[in-house]
């Protein structure tokens, strides 16, 4: 069978992973989009556009892209910017979203923090059909798990949404592969709710007076490096607050090259000294 083609716009580390997951499954790729306005640098690994152009794909920006490719499928993976209408005409079955976070409750930014603002008990990722809004088409496919906010920050809940919506892309895909007609809910409406960046710069601000514990939430659900935290105003001045929970999760990213790096150093001291011994 045939494997169908796709343009894909992406740009953060899982959306290297979604690429090559459709390497992998065979799809033919006819070009990778880029957002250049976002600076991604202080992402570690290979980037979207080293992996396209390694397998031969082109790649440009969105503006870049000729409007005479043609594809099965034009796939949003974690692209920053609003897919255009003639981009989005550009697919011939269906134009595809991957949001991090479970549609329709949680739309636009800061949905991580959200939902550990709000204590809530359950999370997701969805598939959605791409129209000319924000997170605003149809769904495709939504997968839910479980969580204990209280033990989550913005940074450990993107990690395991990450994965989630990657297990969701394997799952799309092969929905893509085998069938002809793809689901297609229109959003509860009643339940849809879309934060843009002004307001989730104000939800960092923690309430005047507010206790231990609301403090603790709100700096767990803005605990995202290199971002921003959630911050107090003391005296006028701009206070970050960073959660006692962090260091029990930066510490063994910090620290998970101390042995080899010191083994490295000394191995290096150790030769140097043997050549000077000479």
């Amino acid at each position: 069978m045939t494997k169908p083609s796709v343009i894909l716009l992406g740009s953060k580390p899982a959306s290297v992973v979604a690429l090559s997951i459709l390497l992998d499954r065979g799809w033919d790729v006819k070009y990778v989009a880029v957002a250049r306005n976002f600076d991604l640098s202080w992402y570690g690994g290979q980037s979207i556009e080293e992996l396209a152009r390694e397998n031969g794909i082109t790649v440009g920006t969105q503006s870049e892209l000729p409007r005479d490719t043609k594809a099965d499928f034009v796939i949003s993976y974690q692209f920053r910017n609003l897919v255009k209408a003639d981009v989005l005409a550009l697919a011939q079955r269906a134009a595809l979203n991957f949001h991090a976070a479970p549609l329709p409750e949680f739309g636009g930014f800061a949905y991580y923090s959200v939902a550990i603002v709000e204590d809530v008990s359950m999370y997701g990722v969805s598939c959605h059909h791409m129209d000319e809004g924000f997170d605003t088409g149809p769904v495709f496919k939504v997968r839910q798990f479980p969580i204990n906010a209280s033990l989550e920050t913005a940074y450990s809940l993107e990690a395991r949404a990450q994965q989630e919506m990657l297990n969701l892309f394997v799952d799309v895909c092969q929905m893509a592969e085998t069938q002809t007609d793809l689901p297609l809910e229109p959003q509860d409406r009643s339940r849809s709710r879309y934060l843009n960046r002004e307001e989730m710069e104000a939800l960092k601000a923690i309430p005047a007076g507010a206790d231990a514990e609301t403090i603790d939430r709100h700096a767990r659900a803005f605990w995202y490096p290199p971002y921003e935290c959630a911050y107090m105003t003391v005296n006028g001045v701009r206070v970050e607050i960073i959660p006692r929970i962090a260091r029990e999760q930066l510490a063994p990213v910090l620290h998970a090259d101390d042995l080899e790096r010191l083994r490295s150093s000394v191995k290096k001291y150790i030769q140097g000294d043997a050549v000077d011994s000479h």
